[in-house]
C-alpha cells in the first residue's frame, strides 16, 4: 500500500449535539479544543472527533465522527498517530477551536496585564479604543486561548468573520491591538507566534462612503449665517484645519498674535469634558494663521469672549469645553438645513477635509498640505483629505483642446 492514507468518515451518532438545546435559541456548537480519541478496532486505526455538518436549511450541527485511518498491517501505528495529529489540527482550525493556555498565559491574562502595565503610558483615547476592541472582539473570541495557538489560519478565519461587519480600517485597528499584546508578551518571555499583518488577507470595504467636506462656497455661506461663538469656531476650523477636540480645547494662551500662530497643547474630551493630551506628537506643531484670521480672533476676544477658570477660548455657559456634538447639532446643522446642504455624517471634521481639498485644488504642494493638516504620514493626507468634485473635473476638462478633424475627413 502507498504511503497515502485513505480517510473514511462515519458518523457514530447522527444528530448528536456537542451542546444540547437550551432555551429558544436552539443548539450552540461547542468550540472547545479537541484532542480527539485514537483507537484500534476491527483491524483498523480510527480517530474520533466532533465535526460540523451543514444542514439543508443552512444551519450547522455538530456530529461525533469516526475516521478510518487505515488497516493495521498496511500502515504503521506511527503513521496512524501522525495522521491523527494532522486531523486534530485541521478539525480544530475548521471549527475555530484553540487549545487552552497554562495558567497566567491565556490571551485574557496577557491582555489584562498589558492594559494594567502599559495603559497608564497611553493617551486616554488610545486606552479607550483598545479596551473597546478587546471587550467587543478579541476577548470574546480568544479569552482562554494560548497565544501560540493564534496562528495565521486562526486569525484569518477571525478576519473573515469580521469582514462585511466592520470596515477595513476597524479590522486593521483590532489586529493592531492584538499585535500590541503580542509585543508585550514577548517582553515577558511568553511564546507568541511569529506572524505579521502582511500574512493576513484583509479585503477592502464593500461600500466606503466618501468623507463629507465643505467647498469654499459652502464655508462662506455657513459663516454668513452663523452667530457667535459658532462663527469664530467655524472660521478657525475652516482656515486652520484644527481637529474638533483641538479646536474646542484651545485656551487664550495658545494664541500668539506676535507670531500669528496657534500652539495647540490640549484637546477637549467629549466624555469627561476635560482637557487631555493631543492625538499625536505631530499635533503639537504650531498652526500659522493669517493677519485676517488674527483680526477675527482679536475682535472675538474683545466683544464675545467670557473669562473662565481654564482660560478656554470657547467655553460653554458653565466654563467647560463645548461638546462637539452640541456644536454640530445646535450650531452647524441648522445652518446647513437652511442652506439646503445634506447633514448626514457632516460635522466639524468636514471643514478640515474642505481645507485639504481647497489647498490641493490651488495646486499647493502635497508636503505643505500635510504640514498644515499635521499628518504624520503624507499617505493619509492624499488618500483621505483630498477630494475631487464634478466642478473641478469639468474645469480640468475645459483646458483640454478638442481633437480637430482633418479636412480630408470633413
Amino acid at each position: 500500500m502507498s504511503d497515502a492514507i485513505l480517510i473514511c468518515t462515519t458518523e457514530v451518532s447522527d444528530g448528536f449535539h456537542a451542546t444540547p438545546r437550551t432555551g429558544r435559541k436552539g443548539p450552540v456548537p461547542k468550540r472547545r479544543y479537541q484532542e480527539g480519541t485514537f483507537r484500534k478496532e476491527n483491524g483498523h486505526y480510527y480517530s474520533f472527533f466532533y465535526r460540523d455538518r451543514k444542514l439543508l436549511d443552512g444551519n450547522t450541527r455538530s456530529v461525533f465522527a469516526r475516521i478510518d485511518l487505515g488497516e493495521i498491517g498496511k500502515i504503521s501505528e506511527l503513521q496512524a498517530h501522525r495522521e491523527h495529529d494532522r486531523l486534530r489540527q485541521q478539525i480544530n482550525t475548521e471549527r475555530g477551536s484553540v487549545p487552552t493556555a497554562p495558567k497566567g498565559e491565556t490571551f485574557k491574562d496577557v491582555a489584562t496585564n498589558y492594559m494594567k502595565m502599559i495603559g497608564p503610558h497611553l493617551s486616554i483615547s488610545t486606552v479607550r479604543q483598545r479596551n473597546s476592541h478587546l471587550n467587543a472582539h478579541l476577548l470574546r473570541r480568544f479569552s482562554s486561548s494560548a497565544l501560540m495557538s493564534l496562528d495565521v489560519p486562526t486569525l484569518q478565519k477571525f478576519v473573515n468573520e469580521l469582514h462585511g461587519k466592520r470596515s477595513r480600517k476597524t479590522i486593521i485597528s483590532i489586529l493592531g491591538v492584538l499585535t500590541a499584546v503580542f509585543d508585550y508578551a514577548k517582553k515577558c518571555n511568553i511564546r507568541v507566534p511569529d506572524l505579521s499583518l502582511a500574512s493576513l488577507a484583509i479585503g477592502g470595504d464593500r461600500e466606503s462612503p466618501e468623507a463629507v467636506y465643505f467647498k469654499p462656497s459652502d464655508v462662506q455661506h455657513i459663516l454668513e449665517n452663523a452667530r457667535e461663538p459658532y462663527r469664530t469656531i467655524f472660521t478657525l476650523a475652516a482656515v486652520t484645519g484644527l481637529r474638533a477636540g483641538e479646536l474646542l480645547g484651545l485656551t487664550v494662551k495658545d494664541i500668539d498674535f506676535e507670531r500669528n500662530s496657534i500652539f495647540p497643547r490640549r484637546q477637549a474630551d467629549d466624555r469627561t469634558r476635560e482637557l487631555r493630551e493631543l492625538k499625536t506628537k505631530k499635533s503639537c506643531s504650531p498652526v500659522p494663521i493669517t493677519e485676517e484670521t488674527a483680526a477675527i480672533l482679536q475682535a472675538y476676544l474683545k466683544t464675545q469672549w467670557k473669562e473662565n477658570p481654564q482660560g478656554l477660548l470657547f467655553p460653554n455657559r458653565r466654563g467647560r469645553p463645548w461638546k462637539r456634538d452640541h456644536v454640530v447639532k445646535f450650531g452647524l446643522w441648522p445652518i446647513m438645513k437652511k442652506l439646503g446642504l445634506p447633514t448626514r455624517r457632516a460635522g466639524l471634521h468636514a471643514f478640515r477635509h474642505g481645507l485639504g481639498t481647497a489647498l490641493a485644488d490651488a495646486r499647493v504642494s502635497p508636503k505643505v498640505v500635510q504640514t498644515i493638516l499635521r499628518h504624520t504620514d503624507i499617505k493619509t493626507t492624499l488618500r483621505f483629505y483630498v477630494h475631487v468634485d464634478a466642478d473641478v473635473q469639468r474645469s480640468a476638462l475645459q483646458h483640454i483642446q478638442p481633437l480637430q478633424c482633418s479636412d480630408s475627413l470633413q
